[in-house]
């Protein structure tokens, strides 16, 4: 059985996109690690841990870095925001909506061809 100790200190290499997005958006609000890491409320050494060693805080800590940073959470683990998610699967349903009465008017034209020729 894996011991507790070792599942808090295993790397988690889907975590590395989380705070990259996290330091370049830091980066674009031209703050340093130290005055985000004060602004959310945690030591800069803590701040630090988790960069380094690929931790993620709990999710009330998540959400403070997404509100600080202007962003969601789910756009901080993910990539993307739930918003442009939601926009996305809409316009895929449109295209194939379209795609869908494309094809019935192809068949009508068709039909209507035969009928006539």
């Amino acid at each position: 059985m894996i011991g507790f100790d070792y599942i808090i200190y295993m790397k988690t290499p889907y975590l590395d996109p989380f705070w990259e997005r996290v330091k370049k958006l830091i980066r674009a609000h031209k703050i340093t690690q130290e005055k985000f890491a004060a602004y959310i409320g945690v030591s800069f050494n803590t701040f630090k841990s988790w960069l380094r060693f690929n931790r993620i805080p709990n999710a009330y800590v998540c959400h403070d870095i997404a509100v600080a940073l202007g962003v969601s959470v789910e756009f901080l683990v993910e990539g993307v925001d739930g918003k442009a998610m939601e926009k996305r699967e809409q316009e895929a349903l449109a295209r194939k909506t379209a795609a869908g009465d494309i094809k019935k008017m192809a068949r009508l034209i068709r039909r209507s061809a035969a009928m006539i020729g």
